[in-house]
């Protein structure tokens, strides 16, 4: 089970945006140390304690969650493992953009499998975070959110924003 340093201290910045005030992290024990040598080749800010940090200043919309399923599933209900996902869907779009753009010529190179790896890791993070929330989110909630990820977090993930 993982756990987190602390609730978001965050700043909303319109129109859209939330800036963390203080750094927020996830610890958790269910990642190998392979795992995390892949999120750590693409940049994560993680430590092989399985530690990883958001930095103060970090840019998050919380969870891109449609407006009109929030009665649903709202932003709040998974805010700070979306927040942790962010980070990772971040660093996965500057390794894309930086690395597999200029070396991936067609077929799967390493670097598109490490991609793939690493971003299919982002999203088990991403639903350890929801296991470690407090309070705790439903399981079908959970499955939902991780299940969206699963299905279109590829875009994001390799996008040139």
């Amino acid at each position: 089970m993982g756990k987190f340093n602390g609730k978001i201290s965050a700043e909303f910045t319109p129109p859209k945006t939330w800036e963390l005030e203080r750094v927020l992290s996830f610890q958790t024990d269910d990642l190998t140390a392979d795992e995390i040598k892949c999120l750590k080749i693409i940049g994560a800010n993680i430590v092989e304690t399985g530690r990883i940090t958001c930095k103060k200043g970090m840019k998050t919309d919380l969870a891109s969650v449609p407006r009109i399923v929030w009665n649903i599933i709202a932003p709040w209900d998974v805010a700070r493992a979306a927040v942790i996902h962010d980070h990772l869907y971040a660093t996965l779009r500057n390794y894309y953009n930086k690395i597999v753009r200029k070396m991936h010529h067609g077929r799967k190179s390493e670097y598109k499998l490490i991609w793939e790896k690493a971003r299919a890791l982002s999203d088990k993070v991403f639903l350890l975070g929801m296991d470690a929330s407090e309070p705790s989110i439903s399981g079908w909630k959970k499955k939902s959110a991780y299940y969206s990820v699963r299905i279109f977090g590829r875009w994001p993930a390799s996008s040139k924003e």
